[in-house]
């Protein structure tokens, strides 16, 4: 079988620069790699690397989820170290079970997988780990497409644990402009301006915390059910933290 010649004259047609790939004289980036062509094209050329920066940066968090799963199938086949103390979490999911085949996973799942890592690393202890795990977890968010509430929830609180308490309270005021007595992003805010020094601002969103908590919960919202043992610890907290403040709950 004759293979099909290019009819374009060979005047017209060169080679990318970047990969090598035949191009045709007129065209000001490689149909191939992105690569600008021409001097007037770097410009919108460089939006074109950015395909293969989000690549290279899920393919990072790919990785990072793969060494989450066997760290913590290793840590759940360990049987000859003493158990330590541990502080209850209540933020995080459970941990694959130890020997499970993992499927093929979204990226949502990706990044519900590094949050829980990261947050369990935080709430026991383990700065090594949170110090690991923790700007992972938030660098995969950040590249989701779109975050429901539950994902800017868990975004805040791992800013929160990075000390970043401006962007956990710019997630939270995401949530409130969509469900203004939402409970995770009452109880957010209020523990991002306490953060902040903002005491004042913190006994505020606490208080509204507390109003809306018994007409809201029964909401049944999912991310009050993935949270369920989180949203009555915060509820105390709300309360010691009004007490404290001399506020009467």
């Amino acid at each position: 079988m004759v293979k099909k010649r290019d009819k374009k004259p060979v005047a017209e047609r060169r080679h990318c620069p970047g990969c090598g790939a035949t191009v045709d004289k007129s065209d000001r980036f490689c149909r191939e790699c992105g690569a600008p062509l021409k001097d007037d094209a770097k410009a919108n050329g460089g939006l074109r690397g950015l395909v293969g920066l989000r690549a290279f940066g899920l393919a990072i968090v790919a990785l990072a989820v793969f060494f989450a799963v066997l760290h913590y199938t290793r840590s759940s086949s360990r049987t000859d170290e003493a158990p330590g103390q541990r502080i209850s979490i209540t933020d995080v999911g459970a941990p694959p079970t130890a020997g499970a085949t993992v499927p093929a996973r979204t990226p949502r799942e990706n990044a519900d997988i590094l949050f829980n890592q990261a947050m369990a690393a935080y709430e026991t202890g383990d700065s090594t780990g949170a110090r690991q795990f923790i700007p992972m977890a938030i660098v995969a968010y950040q590249g989701l497409t779109a975050l429901d509430p539950d994902a800017r929830y868990h975004l805040a609180l791992l800013n929160l644990a990075a000390d970043q308490p401006q962007a956990a309270l710019a997630q939270a005021d995401t949530i409130l402009s969509q469900v203004p007595n939402h409970l995770l992003g009452l109880s957010v805010s209020a523990r991002a301006f306490d953060r902040m020094g903002r005491e004042d601002m913190a006994a505020e969103y606490f208080r509204r915390f507390l109003d809306a908590y018994t007409p809201d919960v029964v909401a049944s919202r999912p991310e009050y059910i993935d949270h369920g043992k989180a949203l009555p610890d915060r509820a105390e907290l709300a309360r010691s933290y009004l007490e404290a403040h001399g506020q009467v709950p």
